[in-house]
């Protein structure tokens, strides 16, 4: 095929306008004449076409912009970033303070133990008005009970044994809340005692006992008329209880009562900072832990049988319940003897402590210091407790006993009024 010769010549120029970068000339055009005039190349379509090739570049710094300006109307209103107020931290001075003051509520919790820190615990425990929940689970429950009633007739059987095995622990211990023929709780529970026939008589009580099972069992397992005194807060009381009575062991409880000290007398202890109403709260609560008991005695309370007003609530409350009060004799300040007197409670007080000293020959120093007294006063009272010492030596002393000339009684058979004999 012939090639056209214009083609060939020169080369189509496309349609419209060619455009050029701008250029600015400063002086006389070539070949021109008369006055020149400077003015921009391209004109203002030049300048429009190339805005026109930037436009994403202004659209990114338009919405830049935009983001900006929103992130500024955002913040303003809220007045900008502004510091936290540091009302609530504290100052070195007040961090130390405040540690100084956890430090004495330490001491105060070890000095009164577990008793202490009940007491801030009592605002969260007194919205404990979501129990009443639990009558109204008892409400849904009345009415299925005649429904199934019926048909159940066959599972009775078995929650009446369970039930019958209840029954079984406090039957020795009868829950006689006071003694009939106003006979006083303590000569109604009294245990069988010999007859006074001039020898000298000698009352054993064994303390903290409940605590430790086994070794509490090795104590009721000794033969004799022994007194037996129990921590209201040992698990298992009745049974534990049921089975010393049947023994023929006497029956107290020791009172958890404040120390002097820091020691920690347990849970529900009598402490001297408690008004009238919870110390007779608390009484109430301990004495009712197992049943068949003729008194009580102190566990620690140094502090607290020293303190009159309070004794005098400890003695009026036996008083009213027929009981006896026996003095550890755990202070040489103690109130309850004049109290005693006044609220017409029968009492006793300690007289040999066998092992503040655990070793096999300090107990039986002990034990003969018992003899000794008894010897020359008529009547002897000691106190142990249960640890192996104690107890081995017990188990070769007390077979002795008949044969040196003394009577081995419970506590109740040394009061002045004397014992009911009962079973």
């Amino acid at each position: 095929m012939a090639m056209d010769p214009s083609r060939m010549t020169s080369p189509r120029r496309p349609n419209g306008p060619r455009i050029r970068p701008p250029r600015f000339s400063a002086g006389p055009r070539k070949g021109g004449g008369g006055r020149s005039r400077v003015k921009p190349a391209g004109g203002l379509r030049g300048w429009w076409t190339r805005l026109s090739q930037r436009r994403r570049l202004l659209s990114g710094l338009g919405f830049a912009l935009a983001l900006g300006v929103g992130l500024f109307l955002l913040l303003q209103p809220h007045g900008g970033y502004r510091p936290v107020s540091a009302g609530p931290a504290l100052t070195p001075a007040e961090e130390m303070a405040d540690a100084e003051g956890e430090d004495e509520g330490a001491e105060a919790v070890d000095e009164e133990a577990a008793e202490r820190a009940d007491v801030p615990q009592l605002p969260i425990k007194a919205p404990a008005v979501p129990e009443k929940p639990t009558p109204q689970a008892a409400t849904p429950l009345a009415a299925p009970k005649p429904i199934e009633a019926q048909p159940a007739a066959t599972p009775t059987p078995a929650p009446t044994t369970q039930v019958a095995a209840l029954p079984r622990l406090p039957q020795p211990l009868p829950a006689k809340p006071s003694p009939p023929a106003g006979t006083p709780a303590w000569q109604h529970y009294a245990r069988p005692a010999p007859a006074p026939d001039g020898r000298p008589r000698i009352v054993i009580v064994i303390d903290d006992m409940g605590l430790d099972r086994k070794r509490s069992d090795k104590v009721v397992a000794l033969d004799g008329n022994l007194t037996l005194a129990w921590l209201p807060y040992a698990r298992d009381l009745p049974h534990q209880t049921q089975q010393a009575h049947a023994r023929g062991h006497e029956l107290i409880v020791h009172m958890p009562m404040e120390p002097s000290g820091k020691e920690d007398p347990g849970p529900g202890a009598l402490l001297t900072r408690f008004g009238e109403t919870e110390l007779r709260q608390r009484l109430a609560t301990n004495l009712s832990a197992f049943t068949g008991f003729v008194g009580i005695n102190n566990h620690m309370g140094s502090r607290f049988t020293a303190d009159r007003d309070d004794m005098a609530i400890v003695l009026s409350e036996l008083s009213a319940r027929g009981l006896m009060f026996l003095d550890s004799r755990t202070t040489p300040d103690s109130k309850a003897a004049p109290l005693a007197a006044h609220y017409n409670v029968p009492i006793l007080a300690r007289d040999v402590f066998l092992d503040h000293v655990m070793t096999p020959d300090a107990v039986a120093k002990s034990l003969a210091q018992v003899e000794a007294i008894a010897r020359r006063k008529g009547v002897a009272i000691a106190i142990g407790h249960p640890h192996d010492v104690t107890i081995g030596a017990l188990m070769k002393w007390l077979p002795t006993l008949e044969a040196k000339g003394f009577q081995l009684v419970p506590l109740t058979a040394v009061l002045p009024a004397g014992p009911r004999m009962n079973g």
